[in-house]
This record gives C-alpha cells, structure tokens and sequence, in this order.
C-alpha cells in the first residue's frame, strides 16, 4: 500500500490555519496515498472555500468552460468507435494514472457542486478506475486522460476530427494556464504532488494573484 514518510514544511509555525488538523498525522508519520489524498482535498476545499467571491466565480466559468470543451472531445472521439475499441482495451491507457487528477480537476468538482468519487489506491489498474470503468464522467476527467488518443482510435479518425481535437486540447491547454496564473501556482503534476510540495515549502495553494 502506497506508504511514504512525510516531512512537512513550517514545523515551527503549526498554528498556521493553511495547516490546521493536518500536522498531528502528516507530522513525522508514515501515511498512506489514501490518507495523503483525503488531507490533500480537505486542503483544498478549504482554500477554496477561503477565496474571494469574485475570483470563486471567475473559476466557476473557468471550470464549466473545461467541462464543455472535454464533452466536446468525448464526442468527437466516441464517432470513431471508441465504446468499442475500449471496452475491448478494458483501460490499458488508464495505467499509471495516480496524478493525472490535479488541484485544477478538483476545483470542477468543488465549482459545480458535484459529488467527488472515492478513489482506491490499492487499485493495481488506476486508483480512480472501477471494474466498471472511470469513477468520474467524461466532462470531469483529468486533462491527460481526456486528451490521450491511443493509435488505435486515431486510425479511426477522420482529418476533420483531428483537428477539432487540436483545436479542443490547446483551448484546454490554456485554461488549464489560467489557473496557474489566477492562483499562483502550477498545478500541472496532479493533487498529490501539489499538496506534498506546498507542505514540504510551508507555502499556500493559492496565491491570489488577481
């Protein structure tokens, strides 16, 4: 199971409300990745919760624009096929996926109000795949999950669908760029990470560079 020893950053500075109830069990304890991801969201929903409205709203239309555009990309892939040829794949691409699923793909869940699933570390396939398939809808998915086309599916493309895939991942390249701008960090290298780096540094998720 996934256990890792933490050193947290800011050990002097405890009462720090970034941190709140996360020192007692991240302080110097072996952790799991559940554990890791569960203080991590709580962070964030913090955080989150903390930003001024104004900004919470710019975010909100941020994150209804990626859900649109990863719809869009949906579409266009499921018109070559691809219930098909993934079922029959049964995931291959959904390897190693743990920190595909970022702050950026959290603050969708968090913006429109959606339940967010319960991931499974222990699962030797992807933490966030089910034996039924992604725990999270299409619109909700992480970038990289949504923009992989396997060679397989791209024979099955026509040029015209190509290049609305372009089209749709550069878009999302840049909104997913916003929000590193709007909030002061980057957030390309997934929840976990993210969340590790900003205890080990003592640092905020967010930054409000507005």
């Amino acid at each position: 199971m996934n256990d890792r020893h933490l050193s947290p950053g800011n050990r002097r500075k405890e009462q720090n409300p970034a941190y709140g109830l996360l020192q007692p069990f991240l302080y110097g304890d072996t952790v799991t990745d559940q554990q890791l991801w569960s203080a991590a969201v709580e962070r964030v929903r913090t955080d989150y919760g903390a930003l001024p409205p104004a900004l919470k709203m710019q975010l909100s239309e941020l994150s209804a624009e990626i859900m649109a555009l990863k719809a869009r990309h949906q579409t266009a892939v499921a018109k070559a096929a691809a219930s098909d040829v993934c079922a029959e794949c049964k995931g291959l691409c959904c390897r190693f996926g743990k920190h595909h699923f970022t702050v950026v793909d959290l603050l969708g869940y968090l913006s429109a109000g959606r339940e967010l699933f319960s991931p499974s570390f222990d699962n030797p396939v992807c933490p966030y795949h089910s034996g039924s398939g992604c725990l999270m809808e299409p619109a909700l998915r992480p970038f990289n999950c949504v923009i992989f086309i396997c060679e397989q599916l791209e024979t099955g493309l026509e040029e015209r669908a190509r290049a609305d895939l372009a089209g749709i991942e550069t878009s999302l390249r840049r909104i997913y760029g916003e929000f590193d701008h709007l909030l002061g960090n980057r957030f390309a290298n997934g929840l976990l990470i993210t969340f590790q780096r900003a205890l080990d540094s003592g640092a905020p998720l967010f930054q409000d560079e507005t």
